[in-house]
C-alpha cells in the first residue's frame, strides 16, 4: 500500500514541527532567565574602609624624660622594677643632654630620632639589640656618641631566673627650644 503524498508530506511536518517544538522548549530551560545574570543594586560603601580599630592612645609611653635639647620615652621594660626602668631613661635624658650641648657648641647637632632595644649583657652593662635611626648619618652619628655609647657604658639590672631585664625606649633631639625646657619627667606624654 502506497500513501498519499500529500499524507507523507502532512506527516513530515508535523514530525518536523514537533522536532523544532522540542528544540526550542530544550533552549528556553536550559538558558537562564535574564534575571539571574544582573548583580542585585547594594548599598556599600566603595572606597574608604571603615576602620574598627579604636583611636591611637595618646599616652604610648610609660615614662618621658624631656631636657632641653630632647625627650627620651620609656615605650616598656622587662624584668625590673619600674624605678629601675625610670632612672634607666633618666640617666640616658641627661647623658643625650649634655652630649647635646657639646655637640651644639661644636655646630655637629642635627635634628633625629631613634628606637632600640637594650638588654642585660653579659658583662652587666646594656647590650643593644634592636636599634632604628632616623634617616642620615648625622643622625646615627649623633645617637651613637650620645645614647647607644653611654647606656652600653653603664650597668644595668642583673638578670634574674625570672628573665633577663630589658628596655625598649625612644628618643628625639635637636637644638633647644622653649617647648622642652621641662627639666622634669612626664608619664603618658607624646615625645
Amino acid at each position: 500500500m502506497r500513501l498519499p503524498s500529500s499524507t507523507i508530506a502532512t506527516a513530515l511536518a508535523s514530525a518536523l514541527a514537533s522536532v523544532l517544538a522540542l528544540a526550542a522548549a530544550l533552549a528556553l530551560t536550559s538558558c537562564p532567565s535574564p534575571g539571574r545574570d544582573v548583580v542585585p543594586e547594594t548599598h556599600d560603601v566603595r572606597g574608604a574602609v571603615p576602620d574598627a580599630a579604636p583611636p591611637p592612645r595618646a599616652d604610648v609611653y610609660a615614662y618621658v624624660a624631656r631636657r632641653p635639647h630632647g625627650a627620651v620615652g620609656l615605650v616598656g621594660a622587662h624584668f625590673m622594677t619600674d624605678a629601675d626602668a625610670q632612672r634607666i631613661v633618666d640617666r640616658i635624658a641627661d647623658d643625650l643632654e649634655s652630649c647635646a650641648r657639646r655637640l651644639e657648641q661644636r655646630k655637629e647637632l642635627v635634628e633625629g630620632a631613634l628606637q632600640l632595644v637594650a638588654v642585660t649583657g653579659s658583662r652587666g652593662t646594656a647590650e643593644i639589640t634592636d636599634v632604628r635611626f632616623a634617616p642620615g648619618g648625622p643622625v646615627a652619628a649623633n645617637a651613637l656618641e650620645c645614647i647607644v655609647a653611654p647606656l652600653r657604658a653603664n650597668a644595668f639590672p642583673a638578670a634574674t631566673t625570672a628573665g633577663v631585664p630589658a628596655v625598649a625606649i625612644e628618643a628625639t633631639w635637636g637644638a633647644a627650644s622653649s617647648a622642652n625646657t621641662d627639666a622634669g619627667a612626664d608619664s603618658g606624654k607624646p615625645l
